[in-house]
């Protein structure tokens, strides 16, 4: 519910806006009153309102003064402004300082009643933008607005889980894929760094009916097969909402450490203290042998030597920030021996790339050989796949099946090249990567359905562009256009 804060010297005006409010616009609360615009200013510094509907004529400090101080001080609170005719002129100044609405005296209730509801637009986008910039902010680790934050989680207690599909997001920030935010319907509060996870946030009382736990469980039946493997970070008991920014960057420190590429993960309460599993000491005989293959020139066994470390550390379940940890010190052995066949930034990209598409640790173990040994494996086919006319086969193959799942692995089978050269591709002739260019290519699609079959409902859209849940449909769709898909339809219909 949104708070007013009324400011108007004539009590009998003043109780006439409160009756008005309280009986005729059921989602705003009048939460302090001010017979003049000193005291208002003085109430408005704690109470921080979303609102401030304020008389022009006051003793002491008028509404114009009023508005122009709470601009500069609060300029997220919305103004209205009220007075009689012959202060119309007066009244207009206040315009400059990003009034909402002016309203004459004597108040009706229907035109103060169309006037808030205009404004309830204004905050329902507001707090929309607000919520999604907090929850990323707890992500990051730093709370701005402290009031509007325990506005927006305002539930005595929130259930929280981070549930990952496949690897880790990729470490260069230029090339992520799109940021997700649930769609402003929505009391699940939902956020994805990508379009491969997701954080839940759930108020207790929406689990009234089913268990948290068993929610997470329904989400995971229904996407164990759009990815290879799964990592679900789980809390279980409800968290406070003082602590939700502390319990939800425990959550993906979890995710960081715990993360097994290839590995299905359900990690509660109980091993959120775990850190990178003990005993992960690196083989240095692994390492050595390496550098004593290439200081003796030994080509031949280096890919071969490369696959054995991976083998072993796939049997051992080493997480992926120590599996990255040692293929940076793998990729320095090759680096310092010069034979690296591209510039070390292409190279610290692909390795980026291949573990975010890594299914299992056996891929993973074949696109390092590429990159790393690329001048000593020679991609026979180069010549002819090196093109813009190849690009444009793969790209219409993602095209024509956007109802099927579409993997990198997927299509490095289709078209018998490695992982590791898809990103090459995608790196010469995109300005995008792999998943962010087919996401754009299913909402476009779903775009073009809509224009084409409007009486189709938004699941079966969603269904006809590679997505079974409507809802994670609708959150991807205005993560890339900034509106959802009932709205988008709502334009074309109003065209």
């Amino acid at each position: 519910m949104y708070q007013v804060f009324i400011a108007e010297d004539e009590p009998a005006a003043l109780e006439h806006i409160c009756t008005i409010i309280q009986n005729k616009c059921p989602n705003f609360q009048v939460v302090g009153t001010a017979e003049e615009g000193k005291s208002a200013l003085e109430q408005l510094e704690y109470l921080r309102p979303d609102v401030l509907i304020t008389d022009v004529k006051m003793p002491v400090m008028d509404g114009i003064f009023l508005i122009k101080r709470v601009k500069e001080k609060y300029p997220d609170i919305l103004s209205v402004i009220i007075s009689g005719y012959q202060e119309f002129d007066y009244a207009q100044s206040a315009l400059h300082y990003g009034v909402c609405d002016y309203i004459l005296k004597p108040v009706k209730p229907s035109t103060l009643q169309e006037s808030m509801y205009m404004i309830q637009g204004r905050l329902d986008e507001y707090y929309y933008g607000l919520r999604n910039r907090t929850i990323r902010e707890m992500y990051l680790g730093n709370i701005s607005d402290p009031v509007r934050f325990r506005r927006i989680f305002s539930d005595d207690g929130y259930y929280i889980a981070l549930l990952r599909k496949n690897s880790l997001p990729r470490r260069f920030a230029e090339f992520r894929g799109v940021e997700i935010f649930s769609i402003k319907e929505e009391q699940l509060m939902v956020y994805g760094r990508d379009e491969m996870e997701a954080l839940y946030i759930c108020p207790v009382k929406l689990m009234v009916h089913s268990s948290f736990e068993k929610f997470m469980m329904h989400i995971l039946e229904k996407q164990k097969n759009t990815a290879a493997f799964h990592t679900l970070v789980l809390k279980e008991r409800p968290v406070p909402a003082e602590k939700l920014p502390e319990m939800i960057r425990q959550l993906y420190q979890t995710m960081d450490y715990q993360l097994v590429i290839g590995k299905n993960q359900i990690i509660r309460d109980e091993d959120f203290d775990a850190a990178e599993k003990g005993g992960h000491k690196f083989d240095n005989s692994s390492l050595s042998r390496l550098e004593f293959l290439i200081k003796e020139h030994n080509r031949q066994d280096i890919p071969d030597e490369i696959s054995r470390c991976f083998a072993k550390w796939s049997r051992e379940e080493y997480t992926q920030l120590w599996t990255e940890e040692k293929v940076r010190e793998m990729f320095s052995v090759f680096r310092r021996a010069d034979l690296l066949d591209e510039p070390v930034a292409m190279c610290e990209y692909f390795i980026d790339e291949a573990f975010y598409y890594a299914e299992n640790m056996q891929k993973l173990a074949e696109d390092i050989r590429q990159i790393l040994c690329r001048n000593i494996l020679e991609e026979s086919r180069t010549w002819k796949i090196d093109t813009p006319e190849f690009f444009d086969k793969v790209e219409k193959y993602l095209k024509e099946h956007l109802t099927e799942p579409l993997s990198p692995q997927k299509i490095c089978d289709v078209f018998g090249i490695s992982q590791a050269y898809l990103s090459r591709l995608f790196r010469k002739y995109s300005t995008v990567s792999f998943s962010k260019r087919l996401t754009i290519l299913r909402v476009e699609k779903a775009q073009q359905i809509m224009r084409d079959k409007r009486e189709l409902y938004i699941k079966d859209i969603a269904s006809r562009v590679g997505y079974g849940d409507q809802f994670y449909f609708s959150r991807i769709f205005r993560s890339v256009t900034g509106i959802s898909p009932t709205e988008y339809m709502e334009e074309l219909k109003n065209d």
